[in-house]
């Protein structure tokens, strides 16, 4: 018999490596077939020996035709069924199973396709293994290399490099200033200065300034201006007026307790900037600090922003709401007993504020506002539709129904009860930092 050296035997363990990694490969793209094809089952095939009979050329194997053939006996009552000797393998056993379905897939093979088979197993067999195992010891010298000293790498950076820490700014600012040409309504008993439904020129500013450190802590500022002019040709008295006239403050500090509450405590005030007049008369409507509405809250706020959609809203189990007016005379105009010039009342407080961006040029903003002392009911709900033509040009649709009970004087006199509204729709320019 001839003999097989070291080497013809190392030769033929990576040939059959190589046929090893083909066989492999095969495998990979079977599973990355299945699996990247839409609606097909995932079916994950591994790494198995089993699947060598449909891979590798096509044989007569005697395994799938004992298969076919073999005739089934049942066990007689006289056998123990209890000795695992006398028992069938499992049929959930999965490598038998997998066996079984290549035998089978093979049978049909060799029926529909005989032409496909050109060898039997006998034949591979007698032809023998592909290697054997090595045996034969390989002697090896170890050659030591020749200890040097490497060279020494120092990068030329000029002048010695200074890392300058850099703290983290939790600060953020905004502002939004737009100048808007729009066509206005008022209910006949809006609380403020009210006029026909004319066209007029808006000024809007608002800033804001927050601080979050990304742990606990939150700080907001807002700051909202508005101020809006006309002319009153019916006025005698007056050939410019205001028809729009705001001054809002708002500070809230918040401490996180879940992910979407916090302990919240918030600051409310508003007034104006100019005074405002009754028709053909000198006398005074509202001035700046007449009135000036307040409300200190502590409680809790829930915020949420999920996708084009973000909500805060602010509740309070009871509030401190403070009303005062420079001007004693606009007292009773303004809900505060005559010869005073202020008011407080405790009560519950929810505000709200929301912000949609429907799509990329329509967005839907608002805000709803609610104070009662149980006597009385401040409701209040601004909402903002824009529709951006451009980076800086805008037009928006403005609606504000208001229910407010504080004062007589706010009671509509066609019978609306002390339900007012007002609304604008406007075109202008806008600037955002």
């Amino acid at each position: 018999m001839m003999q097989v050296s070291a080497r013809d035997k190392i030769v033929d363990t990576l040939q059959s490596n190589v046929i090893l990694g083909r066989y492999l490969e095969k495998l990979n793209r079977i599973h990355n077939k299945y699996q990247h094809v839409p609606d097909s089952v995932e079916i994950p095939v591994g790494y198995s020996p089993y699947y060598y009979k449909i891979l590798s050329p096509a044989l007569l194997y005697r395994a799938a035709l004992r298969q076919h053939f073999l005739v089934r006996h049942e066990f007689s009552d006289s056998l123990d069924c209890t000795d695992r000797r006398n028992m069938p393998l499992s049929e959930t056993d999965s490598i038998l199973e997998l066996d079984q379905e290549i035998n089978e897939l093979l049978f049909r093979t060799y029926r529909q396709y005989p032409g496909l088979v050109y060898s039997t197993e006998d034949q591979v067999h007698q032809v023998g293994v592909i290697q054997e195992d090595v045996t034969t010891q390989l002697d090896h010298e170890a050659v030591l290399v020749d200890q040097t000293d490497l060279p020494t790498f120092v990068p030329d950076i000029g002048d010695s490099v200074v890392v300058i820490p850099k703290k983290p700014n939790f600060w953020k600012y905004y502002s939004n200033s737009s100048l808007n040409f729009y066509q206005y309504y008022y209910s006949e008993n809006w609380y403020k200065d009210r006029t026909d439904n004319y066209y007029n020129m808006l000024a809007v500013l608002k800033l804001g300034l927050s601080y979050n450190n990304k742990s606990k802590f939150t700080w907001e500022n807002n700051l909202e201006m508005r101020l809006g002019f006309r002319s009153f040709p019916k006025d005698t008295e007056h050939q410019f007026r205001t028809s729009d006239d705001l001054i809002r403050l708002n500070s809230k500090i918040g401490y996180r307790a879940t992910e979407h509450w916090y302990y919240s405590f918030s600051v409310e005030g508003t007034t104006q900037m100019f005074r405002s007049y009754y028709d053909n008369s000198q006398q005074v409507r509202s001035d700046f600090m007449s009135p000036f509405s307040s409300v200190i809250s502590l409680g809790m706020e829930y915020k949420m922003d999920w996708k084009r959609f973000s909500c805060s809203a602010n509740m309070s189990p009871i509030a401190y709401n403070f009303k005062s007016v420079a001007r004693k005379e606009l007292a009773t105009v303004h809900g505060i007993e005559a010869h005073h010039s202020t008011y407080n009342k405790f009560g519950p407080f929810v505000n709200v504020k929301y912000d949609w961006q429907i799509i990329d040029n329509i967005k839907w903003g608002g805000r709803i506002y609610w104070f009662s002392d149980l006597t009385m009911n401040t409701v209040e709900w601004e909402s903002t539709f824009t529709f951006n033509v451009n980076k800086y040009i805008l037009a928006s649709l403005y609606l504000y129904p208001r229910f407010d009970d504080s004062s007589p004087n706010y009671k509509s006199p066609k019978n609306h009860g002390y339900f007012m509204f007002r609304q604008y729709l406007s075109l202008g320019v806008t600037y955002n930092i």
